[in-house]
């Protein structure tokens, strides 16, 4: 009986850990291509020798170094058989208390049949600190190799309008001269800008224009490895942060922007060299930015605003989307479907009132307990190392890893403790229907607050409502396997948010990171109760759970 327990318990953890590595797999970045790719597709090692010729030094606006990278690539385009123009003014920047002399590097492809002009975006000065080759050499070195395949292949239907702007670190100023002063602004369909805050990882679609429905239906079915979700796009309109797509956006032009972020030690530092850059992340900027170009470029974009969307990656580069209004109503079926589940399990006496208020408060329990103590834990850190030491702990992946799996321990402590002390005592199916209850305002909350996030609580509240019914049928330990695979979506969706988040914010976010886990794992919480069922002696009193106060919950 051990030894089938042991086999069971163990094959679970492999389908959970399984699960998980599935749910990060899709956070990679494509494998580069050679130089002997094919030459109308994009090759990342073509694209690295701009790359070196660019970051060679910090260039950052009014150097020395500054002007020779810009007269490199006007030669490069006039390599390429343009016509490239130098847009200068002196900018005030109205986003920041900064100022400078901006020079914008420009250029248009007549398309054959033009109705509105797609432009590709990036910035080609550095910050004084860094040689720049992620931010946003790779970007630059992007664009022109885009430009040679596209002239390889054939011209487009509509104009390409190539924007290399500078003055981005100074508080983009060089986008907003285009916007405010260039004639061409007004006749731009669809941009694509391209940044990094990294030098390493897969480019993700992080923010869009308003009305994002048609540009997300196109983004998807143009680009071979497709990554974003609109919980990023939505949780970025709320930070500070900028880039030039923010100026774009708000002169009214419709768009995608993109970045790689891991390797965050590199950001606006010397270790920002071409040596450093990963290639894989140059070869995603350079699929999409490609890919996108050719399909926009043959497409009309006179009328492109729609609702917006949710949309996410599920398994792979297979993306989920749907009308954003869908949010309400599908938390809405969530309410009725946990409604008439509470009802099937009261009537099959499998459910009491009192077990269910504990299985929620269990579930809220130790989310706010491993909040607070990863919150303690992580200030202690804070409080016994030097700044200059914190820094290399949160900047440096490998050092982060050690920290990580620390905290993951304490985790574990947290929910281990309470297992011990109080998953115990509640019934499996009364946990269940409380984590549940949970997720549903979860799932109500983000539809109305944060819609673009919504999907990451109302899928697995529904698929995990269909494995708690079918549950019900099911005798002996069974149901842990359907518990487990109605576990699955939670898992899927759940695993690339969080590398995302520690990759993005760091263990800075520590404590909003373990929250973010720990609800996660909730999904899998009655697995850890201590069986499925009501006591028999609760069945026979009623439905109502009222039991002596030793009685289980």
């Amino acid at each position: 009986m051990k030894y089938r327990m042991w086999v069971r318990s163990g094959t679970i953890l492999m389908l959970i850990v399984g699960s998980i590595l599935l749910g990060l797999s899709q956070v990679q970045a494509p494998a580069p291509e050679g130089v002997d790719a094919p030459s109308d597709a994009f090759s990342a090692e073509r694209a690295m020798t701009k790359v070196e010729r660019i970051a060679q030094e910090p260039h950052p606006i009014m150097t020395d170094e500054h002007d020779q990278v810009r007269d490199y690539l006007i030669a490069e385009l006039e390599n390429l058989g343009l016509t490239p123009e130098v847009q200068s003014g002196m900018v005030n920047s109205k986003y920041y208390s900064t100022k400078g002399n901006v020079e914008n590097i420009m250029a248009r492809i007549p398309g054959a049949d033009n109705s509105k002009a797609v432009m590709i975006a990036a910035h080609y000065d550095s910050v004084i600190t860094s040689p720049g080759a992620a931010d946003d050499a790779s970007g630059i070195a992007a664009m022109l190799e885009t430009v040679r395949a596209i002239r390889e292949s054939g011209p487009l239907q509509n104009d390409l309008i190539l924007l290399m702007t500078d003055g981005e670190e100074m508080g983009l100023l060089g986008a907003q001269e285009f916007v405010q002063k260039h004639p061409w602004a007004k006749d731009v369909g669809v941009v694509l800008n391209f940044e990094a805050r990294g030098n390493q990882g897969p480019s993700f679609m992080f923010e869009t224009s308003d009305g994002n429905g048609w540009l997300i239906k196109e983004f998807i079915n143009a680009t071979p490895y497709p990554l974003a979700n609109s919980l990023l796009s939505d949780a970025y309109k709320l930070l500070p942060n900028d880039t030039d797509f923010t100026i774009f956006r708000d002169g009214g032009m419709a768009g995608l922007n993109f970045a790689f972020g891991m390797g965050l030690d590199a950001y606006h530092t010397v270790l920002d060299t071409p040596e450093n850059l990963d290639r894989g992340s140059l070869q995603h900027h350079g699929e999409y930015m490609l890919s996108l170009t050719r399909h926009f470029g043959n497409l009309n974009l006179t009328n492109i605003v729609e609702e917006d969307y949710i949309y996410f990656n599920a398994i792979r580069n297979w993306m989920v989307h749907y009308p954003q209004s869908w949010a309400i109503g599908l938390a809405i079926i969530g309410i009725l479907a946990y409604i008439i589940t509470v009802w099937h399990g009261i009537r099959r006496n499998q459910l009491g009132v009192k077990g269910m208020i504990g299985g929620f408060l269990v579930s809220l329990l130790s989310i706010a307990v491993v909040g607070i103590i990863i919150s303690l834990v992580w200030w202690g850190v804070q409080s016994v190392v030097s700044q200059k030491q914190y820094e290399y702990i949160v900047m440096d992946s490998s050092v982060s890893l050690l920290y990580l799996t620390g905290l993951f321990l304490v985790m574990a402590l947290v929910i281990y403790f309470l297992n011990r002390w109080v998953l115990r005592r509640v019934q499996a199916f009364n946990l269940w229907a409380g984590m549940l209850f949970l997720w549903l305002l979860f799932a109500m909350i983000t539809s109305v607050v944060l819609p673009g996030g919504s999907y990451l609580f109302v899928w697995p509240l529904l698929f995990s409502i269909i494995g708690f019914n079918l549950s019900f049928y099911l005798n002996g330990g069974h149901w842990r396997w359907v518990a487990t695979l109605f576990a699955v979506p939670a898992i899927l969706l759940f695993a690339p948010i969080c590398y995302i988040l520690l990759m993005m914010l760091t263990l800075n976010a520590a404590n909003v990171l373990f929250v973010l886990i720990t609800c996660a794992f909730t999904i899998i919480f009655p697995l850890l109760s201590s069986d499925r069922r009501m006591s028999s002696s609760a069945r026979v009193k009623n439905a109502y759970d009222y039991e002596t106060p030793s009685a289980k919950l």
